[in-house]
């Protein structure tokens, strides 16, 4: 009878919890199933994930093959040249041993790239090991895929043409001479086919990736099912407990359940910390990802935040912590001197690599009647709200540029802003071509930094003289950087990347205000036909603005006579470059020439300083552009003071020179007599572009100048150039 209560007692038991247990072995079931998909899924995205991989270092590589291949095929056609100059003879063969070293190397390289590339295109056809950028060995398996299939073997069909070029081309180097027609070959043959393989490795690697998305969607489809089916597992759980259990145990296990959602489901970090800085051994699951950390139950406070912070910070935060367990402290007035707030930290992602993080830490007490027991802390990851942050700054920076630019724009002739946007194309285009021509020799290097200099230069006159504020501050960075190029005692190609990212902010800059002249103008073409006409005036108010705006912001008063400029005696490029001569001519007159109103008085002058800007056609298809204002002359002294601070000469040297030479030094590049650099003087380089800009043109210049009185240039070219 005992034995029969004991056995109806298990059945009662089991028939009481057959909810609870049934839904248990069913969660358990699921958590495996889904564990089992995951690591199913995961292996395939990361098979495939590894071959797209693979396929791209193919990209890379043929890239590096065709750049080694021009080069080799450059130096060799530069080697026979040499030759051919020094003995006479046009001879395609060279010795190895007239060659450089690095040169040799890279033919090399080309062999070693060959190989790799050949490597993975084989474990892409059938499979097999090979290693990765990291030098990791990986198992691959076939591509499986049809059409990327396809692409691969239609990759193998040329790569087998290719692939013994490239080895040929490596043991030409056994008999000693390098030759000029076989590197030709090689080049016109990976001119041929380098796009081809471009574009094979790159369908083949869409195609891969676009497995791999398929794979990640399947996936999370599954572990969606998965979550959902979970959940109502759990809830089911939920409710057997809640309909079994006694009132006292469904209380209890009601709160347990409470506190362990609360750690296991929110987005926080949740931790308790003692007086002695130990971390409670119950924390948040989130709490781990938050700062890349594992198993932090029972480790020092100072221990785990040494891993995120400098010593400095780490140390300020326990001596905080200390003050919450002082009762004299007050918890409110102390919380701004938290040094955890917003901290930018590298964390562990738990896969091999760091990622950045903004985290926040919030500290309170917690009481056991009126004792401080604990003190809680709080972690919440806010990067993602400090990117908002930053990017809404970046939006609401543009918007307010857009804003200006479109002020700016509404109140531009629009001749002129079409001439403006047309030109600064043009002047971009020749800073992107001299950034990306290769130069070694120092003088070189100099020369395409005095050249882009000078293109910068122009686009900021020709901005300053449309208002186009934040294309003159753009343009000012710019030069900011090239001048600190110029003073480098030596220079290297690598010292211009640099530039690259400034002149991708001016181009961004410059496609907006096109963008919205277009929007404005109702589509019209830029600088030609179908552009706005040009009124008759539109030159001398162009100058007029220009000189008025020197002034206001040099504090001097102007008055332009501008004639000719709208007189359509010129047109094209001889136009734009006669304009930039004017422009340049003019700043100059208007800062360095016309005295401040004060000084003009004190000297008997009109506080108005006076400034004429002629053009005018001269016998024999001949036209002069002629520059004069009435001021100060030029400054000779301050010539040879700049001469002698920038090392051109000695103080001695300096005395000795006569006029007409320290006129000559007013075009050397760098070279300025402003006492300090501003948005119009100060860089040096505008009589520079005076210089190339008149040689350009086949033009003669002439310069008069009388102290206290006046200073005149004169540029005279032919209309035919």
């Amino acid at each position: 009878m005992a034995e029969q209560n004991k056995h109806g007692a298990g059945e009662n038991l089991f028939t009481k919890y057959s909810t609870l247990i049934v839904s248990i072995a069913g969660f358990l079931l699921l958590i495996v199933i889904l564990s089992l998909a995951t690591y199913y899924y995961t292996n395939k995205i990361t098979q495939e994930t590894q071959k797209v991989a693979l396929v791209g270092e193919q990209g890379e590589i043929t890239q590096e093959i065709a750049r080694i291949a021009f080069s080799q095929e450059s130096y060799l056609t530069n080697a026979v040249f040499d030759r051919f100059q020094k003995d006479g003879k046009l001879v395609n063969r060279i010795p190895l041993e007239d060659f450089p070293q690095n040169t040799l190397f890279r033919r090399t390289e080309m062999k070693r790239l060959a190989d790799r590339f050949n490597e993975i295109q084989l474990r892409l056809e059938n499979g097999g090991e090979v290693a990765d950028r990291l030098g990791n060995i990986i198992t691959v398996t076939p591509v499986a895929e049809a059409v990327a299939r396809a692409n691969v073997e239609q990759t193998r069909t040329v790569w087998d043409y290719y692939y013994p070029l490239i080895t040929e081309y490596e043991l030409e180097a056994e008999t000693g001479f390098l030759s000029r027609d076989y590197a030709t070959y090689v080049m016109d043959y990976t001119r041929q086919y380098n796009r081809t393989l471009q574009r094979d490795t790159g369908r083949v690697s869409r195609l891969i990736q676009e497995n791999v998305d398929q794979l990640q969607k399947q996936l999370f489809w599954i572990q969606t099912a998965g979550v959902l089916l979970a959940l109502a597992l759990f809830f089911l759980m939920i409710f057997g407990v809640i309909r079994q259990l006694i009132a006292g145990d469904r209380k209890l296990a009601e709160a347990r359940r409470e506190t362990e959602e609360i750690l296991e489901t929110i987005n926080e970090g949740l931790f308790l910390v003692d007086r002695n800085l130990n971390i409670g051994q119950q924390y948040s699951a989130h709490l781990e990802d938050i700062i890349g950390q594992r198993d932090i139950g029972g480790k020092k406070f100072n221990e785990v935040l040494a891993k995120l912070v400098d010593r400095e910070t780490m140390e300020v935060a326990g001596t905080f912590i200390e003050q919450l367990y002082s009762d004299w402290v007050v918890e409110d007035l102390i919380d701004d001197l938290n040094p955890l707030r917003r901290i930018r930290v590298e964390v562990d992602d738990f896969s091999g690599y760091y990622v950045t993080r903004y985290l926040d830490f919030k500290f309170s007490r917690v009481y056991s009647g009126d004792e401080i027991d604990k003190v809680l802390c709080s972690v919440a990851d806010i990067t993602d709200a400090v990117i908002l942050e930053e990017k809404l700054a970046q939006e609401r920076e543009q918007n307010d540029r857009q804003i200006e630019m479109l002020g700016t724009i509404l109140s531009a002739d629009p001749a002129m802003l079409d001439t403006f946007i047309t030109t600064t194309k043009r002047r971009i285009n020749d800073i992107n071509s001299a950034l990306r021509r290769p130069e070694r020799s120092q003088s070189a290097l100099q020369e395409k930094a005095k050249l882009i200099f000078r293109e910068a230069h122009s686009m900021k006159g020709e901005a300053s003289a449309l208002k186009l504020s934040s294309f003159v501050t753009q343009c000012e960075g710019f030069e900011s950087k090239i001048k600190e190029l110029q003073q480098s005692p030596r220079l290297t190609g690598n010292d211009f990347l640099g530039l690259t990212v400034m002149l991708d902010e001016i181009i961004s800059l410059n496609d907006v205000i096109a963008n919205l002249n277009d929007r404005i103008s109702g589509g019209r073409a830029m600088g030609g036909g179908g552009g706005a006409a040009m009124p008759s005036n539109a030159m001398q108010k162009y100058f007029t603005s220009f000189a008025n705006d020197i002034a206001d912001r040099n504090g001097k008063k102007v008055s332009l006579l501008c004639q000719g400029m709208d007189d359509g005696l010129l047109s094209g490029s001889l136009q734009e470059t006669v304009k930039d001569i004017a422009m340049q001519m003019l700043r100059n007159a208007v800062v360095h020439g016309v005295e401040d109103p004060i000084d003009r008085r004190r000297i008997g002058k009109p506080e108005v300083g006076n400034v004429q800007l002629l053009l005018t056609r001269k016998p024999g298809n001949m036209a002069e552009l002629l520059v004069e204002d009435d001021g100060s002359g030029l400054h000779y002294d301050k010539i040879r003071q700049k001469l002698v601070e920038n090392g051109t000469c000695t103080p001695e040297q300096a005395r000795e020179m006569q006029k007409r030479d320290l006129i000559m030094h007013l075009f050397d590049s760098g070279l300025s007599t402003a006492d300090k650099g501003n948005e119009d003087a100060g860089r040096g380089v505008g009589m520079d572009i005076v210089r190339e800009r008149i040689a350009d043109i086949h033009g003669k210049l002439k310069i008069a100048s009388e102290e206290g009185q006046f200073t005149r240039f004169t540029v005279t070219f032919p209309l035919g150039v």
